[in-house]
């Protein structure tokens, strides 16, 4: 028991803490702090989207929220909610104070989940523990991690390397237990990293199929595959997302993946140490599957190495298994990239697509994040390789030691974005102290026009303090819209600019323009311009 502490428990939660005290400010980890959220970036979305759904009436396990989106209410999966959380804090929801913010600690969360995985992993192949937690801290230093602190959800990608855990070991691989485990994770966390998940497990069967030696073990495989396959039909039932017809987001290909984009930061916050070209700002974060310099060069060490020893037998069979991740990661990365071919931040030839496939592909507009899983992938061979050689610990640490240095910026661009977790006000654009009276006066809240790109912050911050006084919110922004809710909401749009308004309601004028029927309605506060709710009788 005392080895397992010295040698596995601290040294797990120590690197865990350090990687996330660099990444993080540690205030984030204070429950009362929101400032850090509701800054209009998607995390703020996030927050939110728990919010409501925490004060929603609705039984448990529904996912249903009706604050947001009202009269009709949206699932919380639809707004960029962690619905996993969500269920985990639901049956306390009545104990639990109003406006306290979890994502703090689910960010810690992902960090020790991550290093864990990451540690299960190496330790197959390390030659010691000092190198299996130098190698853990390299699959942790992923600028794919890293640089997703907006997109709180995604910073879920230990269930990628849970996924991997699985694949490589013949015993877990077999039970369909782990999979319906893992795959049943990533369906309540975000429907990416589902996708990715899936297609590991889809690689493990297609193994598990040709190589089964006779006709019978394979029609054995039938019933595995139907109890993997269970949640994928039952879960979105909980999610809320069927029987409600959602708009298309658009763009497939929009946020797509540069072929150069291995060795490539795509933007000058990723690396110190190489130059960084991309086509813009979405592209650059979305698009991004930059390695680090410390795990490039580790890479090529690696590969230098397995030439030079090909013909050596190994004791493990990792290649021959990750071979068999080859054809899910060509489908993977052939969508990542497409359909635009871009090279150091130029577009420099478009594939021809039918109109049918791209639609298909209409759901995985953020294509650029389907190469993490191979990212990952690499990674992992890589640092095996390197965990064969004479000196591989030294190896391991001159690849950590250089991947730091060209990291520095991510972690001062991620932890100086929490700085504002120290702020003891969650409010930087609303501090108006009539704010919460005006609230408390209307029996709803809109947002006029619903478009939340015109001044999210704003929109954040009012949601926050409508569900903080329990009122509903008649539009919110969601990362996918019902179609219903959608239509009614242009009604609501086209009423506003015949100056049609419900005098009970709190209008909020995100772009400043007044219909010329309300001009004389129309009070400004902070900067923001607002129709009043009038005055109770």
């Amino acid at each position: 028991m005392r080895d397992r502490l010295l040698l596995w428990i601290l040294p797990w939660l120590t690197l865990s803490f350090a990687i996330f005290a660099g990444w993080q400010h540690l205030a984030v980890l204070n429950p009362t702090r929101l400032a850090w959220l509701l800054d209009g970036n998607d995390h703020g979305q996030a927050a939110v989207g728990m919010a409501a759904y925490l004060r929603t009436a609705a039984p448990w396990p529904s996912l249903h929220s009706t604050l947001l989106m009202a009269p009709e209410g949206i699932s919380l999966a639809l707004t960029d909610g962690n619905p996993l959380l969500g269920l985990l804090l639901r049956p306390f929801a009545a104990i639990l104070p109003t406006g306290l913010q979890y994502l703090g600690w689910w960010l810690f969360a992902c960090i020790l989940l991550h290093t864990g995985f990451a540690a299960a992993l190496v330790r197959r192949y390390a030659p010691n523990p000092l190198a299996t937690w130098i190698g853990a801290a390299l699959l942790t230093l992923m600028p794919v991690l890293l640089a997703r602190f907006g997109h709180v959800n995604l910073c879920a990608q230990w269930l990628i390397l849970w996924a991997l855990w699985i694949f490589v070991d013949a015993r877990r691989v077999a039970n369909p237990g782990w999979w319906v485990a893992v795959i049943v994770a990533a369906m309540l966390i975000h429907p990416y990293l589902l996708v990715m998940v899936a297609a590991i497990w889809a690689s493990a069967m297609l193994r598990q199929f040709v190589l089964a030696p006779n006709g019978k073990a394979r029609a054995r495989m039938f019933t595995d595959v139907a109890v993997v396959l269970a949640p994928l039909l039952i879960v979105p039932i909980l999610l809320g997302t069927v029987g409600q017809p959602i708009l298309a987001a658009g763009g497939y290909g929009a946020f797509s993946m540069a072929l150069d984009a291995l060795w490539n930061p795509n933007d000058r916050a990723y690396s110190a140490l190489l130059p960084a070209r991309s086509l813009d700002a979405s592209q650059a974060l979305e698009g991004m599957n930059y390695l680090g310099v410390g795990l490039i060069l580790l890479v090529m060490i690696a590969l230098v190495y397995a030439v030079r020893h090909r013909g050596d037998q190994p004791k493990d069979d990792l290649f021959p298994r990750l071979a068999w991740l080859l054809p899910a990661f060509l489908v993977l990365t052939l969508v990542a990239i497409g359909p635009r071919l871009i090279w150091q931040g130029d577009v420099i030839a478009t594939l021809p697509m039918p109109g049918r496939l791209i639609q298909m592909l209409d759901p995985i507009r953020a294509s650029g994040r389907m190469f993490w899983p191979a990212l990952y992938s690499i990674a992992l061979a890589a640092i095996a390789v390197a965990c064969r050689m004479r000196y591989a610990t030294w190896v391991l640490a001159g690849a950590l030691l250089i991947q730091l240095v060209d990291l520095v910026p991510l972690f001062e661009s991620a932890r100086g974005s929490t700085f504002s977790a120290t702020a003891t006000s969650p409010y930087r654009r609303t501090l108006d102290p009539r704010w919460d009276a005006l609230i408390a006066r209307a029996d709803m809240i809109e947002f006029e026009p619903p478009e939340p790109y015109r001044d999210l912050a704003v929109m954040e911050e009012i949601a926050w303090r409508a569900i903080l006084a329990g009122k509903p919110v008649r539009y919110f922004y969601a990362s996918r819209e019902p179609v219903l809710v959608r239509r009614r909401v242009n009604a609501d749009a086209v009423a506003f600019n015949l100056g049609q308004i419900d005098r009970r309601r709190l209008y909020v004028l995100l772009d400043g323009r007044i219909p010329p029927a309300l001009v004389g309605r129309v009070t400004v506060i902070d900067g923001v311009s607002i129709i009043a709710p009038a005055a109770s009788r």
